[in-house]
């Protein structure tokens, strides 16, 4: 029992310290600028968090196993193009009050554009979905301020301290936002049923997830925004960020709705999407999840 309570609180202490010294950090960035701000953030993340989280190895087997044939030069320079772009999106987050600027300020494209705005006029229910792509809560930040309703399902972060800190500053983005969880997700669904839109990103591996196609290896993907969308007669429109000269500046790409069919090819056609951005700007996905875990 002892061990048990040691270890326990071994863990909230290393969980304080941590959150304490980010909190720390963000506190004296507050003296920055917000463009110099997030050129720090991605030399950080880079140089001082990635080597503690061992990042570029897990980097350097998803590239292994699905772009085998890029040079040993093409592959530095893509980890330190995407360590860069994580840390850069990680400090924008935490810092919602300039990046909520450079959300609106984005560039909007693509035959979405038109599509969202008719559903605005028509309370029809709608799910952008994206993945972890260049800095994809642009999407909220900018369609917000244009005066849509958006709400957004976000994963609570393991460090309780940390995920306080976390959730106060996306919250300043734009609220509702949803746990990820059975009640986070009922909420979710009430808010979409009301005629109003939800934005997910359904990258991540899934245990549960079902066995598509993703750089034509399989990976476990999450198959409920498809069939929220044919459940609930809401549309599903995907949505890519692109972050231009490795600047907080952005082009937002809204796509077609994907036809409805059934679940798993609904969902195909969203990893087909979603490949073919990340195969024109491949240091803007992030690389260091573990999307393969059952090849």
């Amino acid at each position: 029992m002892n061990t048990i309570i040691l270890k326990k609180y071994f863990l909230n202490f290393s969980y304080a310290l941590e959150a304490f010294v980010i909190a720390l950090l963000l506190t004296l960035l507050k003296f920055l600028p917000f463009k110099y701000r997030i050129l720090f953030g991605g030399k950080f993340f880079r140089f001082v968090i990635s080597p503690f989280l061992g990042n570029k190895k897990r980097i350097e087997s998803n590239l292994m196993l699905v772009m085998p044939k890029l040079t040993k030069n093409e592959k530095r320079k893509l980890i330190k193009k995407c360590l860069n772009n994580i840390g850069m999106t990680t400090f924008e987050l935490l810092s919602p009050s300039g990046f909520k600027l450079a959300g609106q300020n984005a560039t909007v494209k693509g035959p979405g554009v038109e599509i969202l705005e008719n559903a605005k006029s028509n309370s029809q229910p709608v799910i952008l979905v994206s993945g972890h792509f260049g800095n994809y809560d642009v999407v909220r930040a900018n369609l917000l301020a244009k005066g849509y309703e958006i709400g957004a399902l976000y994963r609570p972060m393991s460090n309780p301290f940390f995920n306080a800190t976390y959730l106060k500053n996306i919250a300043k983005i734009g609220l509702p936002l949803f746990a990820r969880g059975s009640s986070g997700m009922s909420e979710m669904i009430k808010y979409l049923r009301s005629g109003k839109f939800i934005a997910l990103l359904i990258d991540q591996h899934m245990a549960n997830g079902e066995p598509l196609k993703f750089f034509g290896k399989t990976a476990y993907t999450a198959t409920s925004a498809a069939k929220m969308a044919l459940k609930y007669d809401a549309l599903l429109v995907p949505f890519f960020v692109i972050r231009k000269e490795q600047k907080s500046s952005f082009d937002l790409y809204l796509e077609m709705p994907i036809k409805n069919s059934d679940p798993n090819t609904m969902t195909q056609e969203f990893n087909n999407l979603l490949e073919q951005r990340v195969r024109n700007n491949p240091e803007q996905w992030l690389w260091t999840h573990r999307r393969w875990k059952k090849e």
